[in-house]
C-alpha cells in the first residue's frame, strides 16, 4: 500500500504517527544539542586559549628578533671598539717611544737644575728668617682665633640655654605662624 492509493481517512494515523516520530526525533536531537553546547563551549575556549598562546608566541618570536638584531648591532659595535682599541694601543705605544727620548732629556736638565738648586740654597736661607717673622705673626693670630673660638662657644652656650629655657618653648607657635605668613 502506497500512501497516494490509501484513503484520507487512513492517512491521518498514519500522519500522526510520523508526527509523533518527528516529535520524538526532535527532542532527540535538542538532548543531543543540550549534550553538545558545554563541549562546544569548552572547544571555543581552548581555541581562544590556542590562539591567545599562539599570538604570545609570535609576540616572543619578535621580541627574540629584536634581541638577536640589538646584539648583532652591539657585537658590530663591539668590533668597532676593539679596532679603536688597536689603533689607541699603536699610538700609546709610538708616545711611549717618544717619552723614552724625553726621558734622556729631562736626565740632562735635572743635572743642570740641581746646580741651580744649590745656588737657591742661599736664597733659602735668607727667606727662612723671612718665615720665621710670619709663623710670628700667624701665631698671633691662631691666639685671636682661639679668643673668638672661646667666644663663639659662649654664644652657643647661651643660644642653647635661651632655646631650651620655658618661655622659648611655649611661644614656639607664634613663631611657627610667623614662618607661616612669610
Amino acid at each position: 500500500m502506497k500512501p497516494e492509493s490509501q484513503a484520507p481517512s487512513d492517512l491521518l494515523p498514519l500522519l500522526r504517527q510520523q508526527l509523533l516520530l518527528a516529535q520524538v526525533r526532535l527532542m532527540e536531537l535538542e538532548d543531543e544539542r543540550d549534550e553538545l553546547l558545554p563541549r562546544l563551549r569548552e572547544t571555543e575556549a581552548q581555541l581562544a586559549a590556542a590562539q591567545t598562546l599562539a599570538d604570545r608566541q609570535t609576540d616572543a618570536a619578535d621580541h627574540l628578533e629584536k634581541v638577536r638584531a640589538g646584539l648583532q648591532e652591539e657585537f658590530q659595535h663591539l668590533q668597532h671598539q676593539q679596532h679603536l682599541t688597536n689603533e689607541a694601543l699603536n699610538a700609546v705605544r709610538t708616545e711611549i717611544a717618544a717619552a723614552v727620548a724625553r726621558e734622556a732629556a729631562l736626565r740632562t736638565d735635572v743635572t743642570r737644575l740641581e746646580m741651580l738648586a744649590r745656588g737657591q740654597a742661599d736664597t733659602l736661607q735668607r727667606q727662612t728668617g723671612q718665615i720665621a717673622g710670619l709663623e710670628s705673626q700667624l701665631q698671633a693670630g691662631a691666639q685671636r682665633s682661639a679668643a673668638q673660638l672661646d667666644r663663639i662657644a659662649q654664644l652657643d652656650g647661651e643660644l642653647r640655654a635661651m632655646k631650651s629655657s620655658r618661655s622659648w618653648r611655649w611661644t614656639a607657635w607664634l613663631r611657627s605662624l610667623e614662618r607661616l605668613f612669610k
